[in-house]
């Protein structure tokens, strides 16, 4: 039994110290520990809770990934994602740059999730994630933002699913797809493999700071 509560209080010491540097760079970035609520945000007036989200080691700093839910959200309002790229200080972290939000996505106010990926180059990407309904009409995006030394640079945004079930009558056709992305070629191209209703690949190829599907084609895949 004393070993079962020693290793409990070690896991939990362990998990209380990884969340301090979280803390004390949302604290750098906003002033406060826990959450935020910015008033009136953007053109559309919006009332934006933040709160902690990751810290991302960055090959020129640590960089704070920090979501924003809108306050009494409708479908018109997307989630927020704000970025700040910070430098270590004897209080913890200073502000180098904040964007404030560095992309938006979703609907209702709220992003569904986002991760990092370390496999399209040498700069961490946040692989964004948004999905909403419309009328019978259920979609999904992904949203590639690149954290690049001079500030985040929004890549691409990728259709990734799409679902027509709520809707189909009379003489419409039930679609439905999902996609992944895979075969990843950093700094070059990857592909996002639909399968569902029907199975292909778009394949994307990156010119400067975007992606677009080579040769200037259309996806195939359905969206709202």
């Amino acid at each position: 039994m004393k070993r079962v509560l020693l290793a409990l209080i070690v896991v939990s010491t362990a998990a209380s110290g990884a969340e301090k540097p979280v803390a004390a760079a949302f604290h750098a970035a906003f002033g406060k520990s826990d959450s935020v609520v910015l008033k009136k945000q953007g053109q559309l007036k919006e009332n934006v809770k933040y709160t902690p989200g990751e810290l991302v080691q960055a090959p020129f700093g640590p960089v704070l990934l920090s979501p924003g839910e809108v306050e009494d959200a409708s479908h018109v309002n997307s989630g927020k994602l704000a970025v700040f790229y910070l430098k270590s200080s004897p209080n913890g972290f200073d502000v180098v740059k904040r964007f404030v939000p560095a992309t938006q996505t979703g609907s209702f106010g709220k992003i569904v999730d986002w991760s990092v990926s370390r496999s399209f180059g040498d700069n961490p990407v946040v692989m964004v994630n948004g999905a909403g309904n419309w009328q019978g009409y259920a979609c999904s995006v992904t949203t590639l933002l690149e954290l690049g030394p001079d500030g985040p640079k929004q890549l691409v945004t990728v259709p990734m699913t799409y679902d027509n079930s709520q809707a189909v009558g009379g003489g419409d056709k039930l679609k439905q797809f999902t996609g992944r992305i895979e075969n990843i070629k950093p700094g070059r191209s990857f592909d996002v493999i639909y399968f569902g209703s029907k199975d292909f690949t778009d394949h994307y190829v990156r010119a400067g700071d975007t992606y677009a599907i080579g040769s200037g084609a259309k996806s195939r895949m359905e969206t709202c």
